[in-house]
């Protein structure tokens, strides 16, 4: 029922979006569900919509990634299959949670993601020290029982919260990856457009038992988020290391504002 111009506006905000997501690894559903629900989209039916369209993103962005080896599956099956039961469980009971709590939780997480991942990226640059800091498995990740524990666990609870709010929670995930796997950021990048496959495609498939979609929403959005994403992931793998980080902390900051404004209008 939204008029063209509504639907041509979710369009272009999606290939932008797109673009700049598969540059760093991040499908940005934060980004597009709060502008669907401002517009008037149920925000039930925008949540199933903004994880399919995640999905179909990703998927796109995951191509070039694999080409250039940029995912490193044994991480995607550490974090991933926690991550699909809480994903599942956040989606098909999503009705029954408070979502204010919910989104309030994610942008207060996200603020502080993004400010220590720009600080510590910003001395980085400053000390052009950025090499250092991978490990000896050249930044693919750095699992050992302690690791493997703590990311099952924040994974199954991201994919729980993201599949309720309607979101693959990416931005939760990248600073994660970086940080306490020490996985060098492209690397991560590619890393996280495979997970965000596995734990969208469960979060949407607890919506869809219950009925929530719009095929629409998915055709006008999606394509241009896998054409964006698709461009974004080529650029993303010849990006320094300790730029990429900056980037995508600067990035994770400008979108704070917008869960938090999703937060109140819910």
């Amino acid at each position: 029922d939204l008029p063209v111009i509504a639907l041509t506006g979710l369009a272009i905000v999606s290939i932008v979006v797109g673009i700049i997501g598969g540059i760093v690894g991040i499908a940005f559903g934060v980004v597009r569900l709060p502008v669907m629900t401002a517009i008037g989209v149920d925000p039930l039916i925008a949540a199933s919509t903004n994880l399919f369209v995640s999905v179909l993103g990703s998927v796109a962005g995951s191509w070039p990634a694999i080409l250039q080896n940029r995912i490193v599956f044994r991480v995607v099956a550490v974090i991933g299959i926690p991550a699909i039961a809480g994903s599942f469980v956040g989606g098909l009971y999503a009705n029954h949670v408070p979502r204010l709590a919910l989104m309030l939780l994610v942008a207060l997480l996200l603020l502080w993601s993004s400010i220590a991942m720009i600080i510590r990226a910003t001395g980085e640059i400053r000390n052009r020290a950025a090499h250092d800091h991978e490990d000896s498995n050249g930044g693919r990740g750095n699992l050992n029982p302690r690791t493997v524990a703590r990311e099952s666990v924040l994974g199954f609870a991201i994919g729980l919260v993201g599949g309720a709010v309607g979101l693959a929670l990416g931005v939760l995930r990248m600073p994660a990856l970086v940080h306490v796997l020490k996985m060098k950021p492209s690397l991560a990048a590619g890393t996280n457009l495979a997970l965000t496959i596995i734990v969208g495609t469960s979060g949407f498939a607890g919506h869809l038992i219950s009925g929530r979609f719009d095929w629409l929403l998915v055709l006008v959005i999606g394509i241009p988020a896998m054409v964006g994403m698709f461009i974004g992931s080529r650029t993303g793998g010849n990006v320094d290391p300790a730029k990429l980080r900056l980037v995508i902390g600067i990035v994770l900051l400008a979108v704070s504002p917008l869960v938090f404004f999703d937060a109140i209008q819910s």
